[in-house]
């Protein structure tokens, strides 16, 4: 409720860290039944964390994602058959709790190629469930790229724990995904922070430490979200199972702050002036201020840049500008930037919040911009160029 409430859509638990303790009685024949909740005293060892959660998520609409720890410091990867070993809790975790999508598998002290074949563990996944997406981090993504029959994950680590992505981040850019082996492919990033990083202790929960505030959170909303990633947000459950009541406040400032952002586009519904527009109907300038990403406007064929206006027929304050792509179409501008009238002139380098301009190379999922209160006759979006012909699904200011 408190993640929902929130606005996100998707959670991941942490089924088994590191330690190797599983939060499922595993119904594999390994090691992990003498070390996981079936052993413990909690409901007499008849519980099941991973089925009271995964049914909770179901229930409220929200998407499950999994974390499992390829590193595991109680059946060590140095024993044999340790590839049975994971692959069998992977099994477990894609078998008996329905829709997964998403598999976390974390890179950090994962056991080398000679131990398991990451490749073959892709390939599980996707055949245990069709849809899931797979998140590695780089040191396995690039064993599995190196195997006689490469595969890939579908997502990678941004490549710091901070919640800080960059105006350039692609999903083109397979750094940590492969890498040149996997140039071809398309891997989209995920920004992960702890809400615990003010205190130095990154992800566990400790009854002495605090939140980060709403504003740090906001900001690593814009640092994300709005440069074209997956915020990924940790939230450690206290020792009571429940999340810490002041947990649950950041979680409740935040959704309400959420909320409100899109509330009001002033771009929405607004006239539009374009430089071309594809022949076929349906891909007016309109398209892209219809509040709608499942439409959008697109140039004429042949266009590698484009100029979208929106002329509002009185002047408009807003403080945020989004731009969407049509994701479908992948990544296509290369470069691009903002240009704001007012006072019956174009000011064609316009500053964000922090006094840079508000210019880039990639806009993909979203690109927003934080600026000072602006008030403003026109609002430009100027492809200056694009892999092929311009597209904008959205185009809003707030």
């Amino acid at each position: 409720s408190s993640l929902k409430g929130a606005g996100f859509r998707q959670a991941t638990l942490t089924a088994k860290h590191s330690i190797g303790f599983c939060l499922w009685p595993s119904k594999s024949t390994n090691d992990c039944n003498q070390y996981s909740v079936a052993q413990s005293n909690w409901m007499n060892g008849t519980g099941d964390v991973v089925k009271m959660w995964t049914d909770a998520m179901h229930a409220a609409g929200l998407r499950v994602g999994l974390y499992l720890a390829p590193w595991d410091q109680h059946f060590p990867s140095s024993n044999t058959g340790y590839q049975n070993y994971l692959e069998s809790q992977l099994t477990d975790l894609l078998t008996n709790y329905g829709p997964v999508y998403e598999v976390w598998l974390d890179g950090a002290n994962s056991p080398g190629p000679s131990i398991v074949d990451y490749a073959h563990v892709f390939r599980l996944a996707r055949q245990l469930q069709p849809h899931t997406l797979i998140w590695a981090g780089p040191e396995i993504d690039q064993r599995a790229a190196a195997t006689s029959q490469p595969a890939f994950a579908d997502l990678q680590w941004i490549g710091n724990e901070n919640g800080i992505a960059s105006r350039t981040s692609s999903s083109l850019d397979t750094l940590n995904c492969g890498g040149s082996a996997n140039m071809n492919a398309w891997c989209a990033w995920e920004t992960n922070v702890s809400d615990r990083l003010p205190d130095g202790d990154h992800w566990f929960w400790h009854p002495q430490d605090t939140p980060m505030s709403l504003s740090s959170m906001e900001s690593v909303f814009f640092t994300s979200v709005g440069m074209n990633t997956t915020f990924l947000f940790n939230v450690p459950p206290s020792n009571t199972g429940a999340f810490d009541p002041k947990d649950v406040t950041l979680l409740q400032q935040f959704g309400s702050w959420y909320t409100s952002l899109y509330q009001t586009d002033v771009l929405k519904g607004q006239p539009t002036t374009v430089d071309s527009t594809w022949s076929a109907a349906g891909f007016d300038g309109s398209k892209a201020v219809d509040d709608s990403v499942c439409t959008y406007w697109a140039a004429a064929a042949g266009k590698t840049t484009g100029r979208l206006e929106v002329d509002p027929p009185a002047p408009v304050t807003f403080s945020m500008l989004s731009i969407r792509e049509p994701i479908e179409l992948g990544e296509r501008s290369t470069a691009y930037h903002v240009e704001i009238k007012q006072n019956g002139a174009w000011n064609k380098a316009p500053k964000d919040k922090s006094g840079n301009q508000i210019k880039g190379t990639v806009i993909g999922q979203r690109q927003l911009w934080q600026l000072n209160q602006t008030s403003a006759d026109a609002v430009a979006v100027v492809i200056d160029s694009a892999r092929g012909v311009p597209a904008i699904a959205e185009f809003g200011a707030y």
